[in-house]
């Protein structure tokens, strides 16, 4: 009958403290805050790649990469005639695209050639991934002030959301805009669309990266993009026409600008059972 005895082993209950220890880890694992995705557009007759590049030499993975993970993508149409002296001078071998080709037609009025086209490359690129935000620099700053109106105004592309932003909840607005050294459309259909989507009063969250020294797109023109949006975050540098090195009060900025929208996704995604 020795067989058959109780054995003499005992089994050993765990630590209630070992046991809300790891679930306190679980929580925080699951309420641990995501880095937010960009989509980035480049400016005129340059590229993807070049794009990266800049904000490579900018820095900015060093500056923000601990919130941020930067796409640059997609590419416009290849460049349809002369490119900046600058920009084939320091990317002499690259190819060069543009998001549209300004033009005017027989009665005097701007036409930007390709821009349709230009936005639902931009369209499904975004909605083919899970990006929070849209980056634009110059020309693709541009365009992003586009593609928030047609959302606020059309319920459309990326920021299609700012339609329930409009109706008064904030936290649908979720699809923020970075807007580098950029200016509002001058077509006279961007302006119908900019109007429309005032009217709605979309809270689109948006920043705007604003260069003192600009000459091509100057700080004017980047403050008037800025005033269309009515929740936007202002941010200056010193610097001229570039994807600007962040420091001092700028980097502050605009690390309290992303900390924010990401700060928003958590409380949006953190589930119940984590409370």
């Amino acid at each position: 009958f020795a067989s058959l005895r109780t054995p003499t082993t005992l089994l050993v209950r765990p630590r209630a403290s070992s046991t809300r220890r790891v679930a306190s880890d679980a929580v925080a694992r699951m309420a641990e805050p995501r880095r937010l995705r960009v989509l980035c557009l480049h400016s005129f007759r340059t590229s993807s790649d070049i794009l990266r590049t800049q904000m490579e030499i900018a820095g900015w993975e060093q500056s923000l990469g601990d919130l941020v993970e930067f796409t640059c993508a997609p590419d416009g149409h290849p460049a349809s005639g002369e490119v900046p002296k600058d920009v084939a001078m320091f990317f002499p071998d690259a190819e060069y695209y543009e998001w549209w080709n300004a033009t005017k037609n027989e009665d005097g009025v701007v036409e930007y050639r390709g821009v349709e086209a230009s936005l639902e490359k931009v369209r499904q690129r975004f909605a083919a991934d899970a990006f929070d935000g849209v980056l634009g620099f110059s020309q693709g700053a541009t365009l992003t002030t586009v593609l928030a109106a047609k959302g606020a105004a059309e319920g459309w592309g990326p920021f299609a959301d700012a339609r329930g932003g409009a109706s008064g909840d904030k936290s649908a607005a979720m699809t923020f805009a970075v807007c580098v050294g950029g200016m509002l459309a001058r077509t006279p259909a961007a302006r119908d669309l900019y109007e429309r989507a005032r009217a709605v009063r979309a809270s689109t969250p948006s920043l705007h990266l604003i260069g003192d020294a600009d000459r091509v797109m100057p700080p004017s023109f980047s403050e008037r993009a800025a005033e269309q949006f009515l929740d936007a975050t202002t941010a200056r540098h010193a610097r001229g026409h570039v994807i600007p090195k962040l420091e001092g009060a700028t980097l502050e900025t605009v690390r309290a600008f992303f900390e924010a929208q990401r700060a928003r996704r958590v409380e949006g995604e953190t589930p119940a059972s984590a409370l």
